[in-house]
Formats: C-alpha cells, structure tokens, sequence
C-alpha cells in the first residue's frame, strides 16, 4: 500500500487534559500523544485471566497502565533505557484500509526517545504473534508507523536473567532516595576493572555499608557505570566502564 494511503489512516488518543483527538496519522502530534491518556480503560478485577496493574516509572514520575506481565516486563525495560525519555500505554487507536481489508488496532506502548523521535511497541508472546492474523495486524501497523516516521518493535520478551537483573538495581532508581555522602564515596573510589564487592568494601571505610549499595546499583541504574547484565549480577560482578556520577 502507497505510503500516502497508510498516511491517511485514521488516529484517535486522548490528550492529558482527556480531549479526544481524532485525526490521520500524517497530523498526529507525537508529544501530545505520548503525554496523554490511554485510549481504553483497562481494568483489573478478582478471576480476569490476565495481569493488568500501573506500572511506577521513573522515567515519567508516575504511574503507567499495564495488561501482561509481558507488558510488565517491557515497561521495566523502557524505564531502564537511557534513550527513553517519556512512554505512555494505550497511547493511539488506529483504524483504516490494508488494500481491501479494514484494520483496526491500538498498540501497547509508545516511547518517546531522546533524539525526539518516536518508538511504538506491540507486546506479544512469540507464538501468538506468529499467528497469521495477528501478523498482518503487525505488519500493517509498522507500515503505517513507517510512514508516519516512527520506528516500530513487536517485542516478544526478553532473557529472564536482564529482568531479574534490572529489577535488582531498579530498587535505587529513584534519586532523592540515594545518600549524597554514599554516592561520592563510591564515585571516587569505583573504577573500571574492579567488581561490585571491591568498590563496596573500599567506600564502605568512608561511610556506612548500608548506604553504599545502594549507591552503586543507582550508578548502574543511571548508566553511570557499566557491567554485564546477561548474567546473573553479584558482588564479582566487574564494572566494565565508569562515565561519572548522575
């Protein structure tokens, strides 16, 4: 389909003050998009089969709607990303031809990164995303988000061992939480090469061991520090690269 067709599909979110917005894609403002609201209520109630809750992203300093556990796991993901500067859940509905079939889809996420532009994510479990109606669903929704200039991801899951990883860290994600004094203390003594437990140990003479870790998992939060996480983290987990404090 002609890329001034896809173009012209039809586009509905909802802005932060919760007006309805209708328009083709080729006029959909990206930012007030992903700062408005979800296009569909999402509920959560005792027996429903799936695990819908909100999410508390630090990216956004509030809360953001989930369906899936799936989902779930790609919100922690997005929040850990440095590139990532704004995401919503829910944020557009999307309606139009696909040569002689009416498409009709909302997608799961849209991240706003930091260069400005836009990432839209559909959530799927790998085996039902391969199914072919699910497919094609997908397949004309990254058309469309080409058109329009937006990068699009069908996002199937990740290595249980990064979540773990990154939910680990996550517990110092929030700043104002982090000690001062801890958090130099760790900066000057940290350096690449040496290993988590090292740089617990050498910080914890200059001030108390209960305020360093947490000092180092928010470096590592903050990107501020690097390491390994496709393996399971730990105190001779080595610092791969050091770039300051946030």
């Amino acid at each position: 389909m002609a890329v001034r067709g896809l173009l012209e599909t039809e586009a509905r979110f909802v802005s932060a003050e919760g007006e309805v917005v209708s328009t083709q894609v080729r006029h959909v403002d990206g930012d007030r998009a992903v700062h408005g609201l979800p296009v569909r209520r999402i509920r959560s109630f005792a027996g429903q089969r799936n695990y819908s809750g909100l999410f508390w992203s630090v990216t956004t300093g509030g809360h953001v709607w989930y369906e899936s556990l799936l989902e779930l796991d790609r919100l922690w993901l997005a929040d850990f990303d440095p590139e990532v500067v704004w995401i919503a859940s829910q944020p557009v509905y999307l309606t139009g031809m696909d040569v002689a079939v009416r498409r009709r889809h909302t997608p799961d996420l849209l991240l706003k990164r930091r260069d400005g532009g836009f990432l839209v994510v559909d959530v799927k479990p790998e085996k039902f995303a391969r199914l072919r109606e699910v497919a094609e669903v997908f397949d004309w929704t990254g058309r469309v988000c080409s058109a329009r200039g937006w990068r699009y991801e069908v996002w199937c899951g990740a290595s249980a061992t990064l979540l773990a990883n990154v939910r680990w860290i996550s517990s110092a994600r929030r700043t104002e939480l982090i000690d001062r004094a801890a958090l130099d203390a760790v900066t000057s003594v940290g350096e690449a090469g040496m290993t988590i437990a090292e740089i617990w140990r050498a910080a914890s003479s200059v001030v108390a061991e209960p305020l360093v870790k947490p000092a180092v998992m928010h470096l590592l939060w903050t990107h501020s520090w690097e390491t390994e996480l496709s393996v399971p983290l730990s105190g001779q987990s080595r610092i791969t690269s050091v770039t300051g404090a946030p």
